[in-house]
């Protein structure tokens, strides 16, 4: 009775720290369990996990959530061809798991491959489409910065002066959605991660 006593409460706390979140982005919770499944995919290296590299992943992962946020609300998540793209992405992936498998991860494999496309979509709109239309501003932002290139003509620096200009796109936006949307970290949530 006691063994029973003591499972049951064990795994009353890890149900509860498995709901627990890491932050807060306009209201909706990220979750520690998806905060960390991402994480160790994407972890810098083998060692003890610093609080600093935790920080600094959750800033990067929160960055991409308000992009996902934005795609929402210009509602490309309704979007049919976006649908039908998760729809079999989602029956493939599905299909070629293991029977044993099929449930552990799968919601967030699938959620990974939803925020993953809307991303994609919402860059497109926000930031590639931009690109391809923008020439002249192109060239205006080497002319604000020729400093930054040497002095160097535009032609032999056209490449790197557009990725700087696509950088720039890409920092204004994220700067504009975390204006516009209330983000809070639990550092104490991150603390307790790496004891």
């Amino acid at each position: 009775m006691r063994k029973t006593c003591c499972i049951v409460i064990l795994c009353f706390f890890y149900a509860a720290a498995a709901a627990q979140s890491v932050a807060v982005i306009n209201g909706k919770p990220v979750e520690l369990k998806e905060f960390m499944w991402v994480y160790q995919k994407h972890r810098p290296g083998p060692g003890k996990t610093t609080l600093t590299q935790l920080i600094s992943f959750l800033n990067i992962y929160v960055d991409f959530k308000l992009k996902v946020l934005d795609a929402c609300n210009l509602q490309l998540d309704k979007d049919s061809s976006y649908l039908a793209e998760v729809k079999n992405y989602e029956t493939a992936f599905v299909a070629s798991l293991p029977a044993d498998l099929q449930q552990r991860d799968h919601s967030l494999v699938i959620n990974e491959y939803k925020e993953a496309l809307l991303l994609f979509n919402i860059s497109e709109r926000k930031i590639w489409d931009i690109m391809a239309d923008s020439e002249s501003d192109i060239h205006n932002y080497y002319t604000s910065n020729v400093a930054v290139y040497d002095s160097k003509p535009y032609d032999e620096v056209k490449s790197d002066v557009a990725a700087d200009y696509q950088q720039q796109l890409e920092c204004n936006w994220v700067t504009a959605l975390r204006n516009k949307y209330k983000v809070t970290i639990d550092q104490t949530a991150l603390q307790r991660l790496i004891r």
